[in-house]
């Protein structure tokens, strides 16, 4: 099976390093954050985060038009969700943004 186009949901320490991978092997890649800013930032082929070198990779995916950013899931062959699982009481991940992430996929 080939996957054509990949969405990434979460763009941050995990999902951006992930997407601009994906993308550098020239695949269409749409990440996804709620976060405006970090969309707009990766729009513009700058990173929003601190990581050696993954801001010359997504310039380079970016402007090839291989990634971009949304603050909306969009129809994807694949689906990769990287958002935070932060622990609650008594060491239970807390699966709110996981959860969330599922559903605005499942709209599309």
């Amino acid at each position: 099976m080939s996957f054509t186009t990949i969405s990434v949901i979460g763009l941050g320490y995990i999902g951006l390093p992930t997407a601009a991978a994906f993308a550098s092997r020239q695949k269409q890649v749409v990440g996804v954050d709620i976060n405006q800013h970090a969309v707009a930032t990766i729009n513009k082929g700058e990173i929003h985060i601190v990581e050696p070198d993954l801001d010359k990779v997504v310039k380079t995916a970016v402007e090839g038009g291989y990634l971009k950013a949304s603050t909306t899931p969009v129809p994807a062959d694949a689906y990769l969700i990287a958002v935070p699982t932060p622990f609650k009481g008594e060491h239970e991940p807390d699966m709110v943004y996981v959860e969330a992430a599922a559903k605005s996929i499942a709209r599309c």
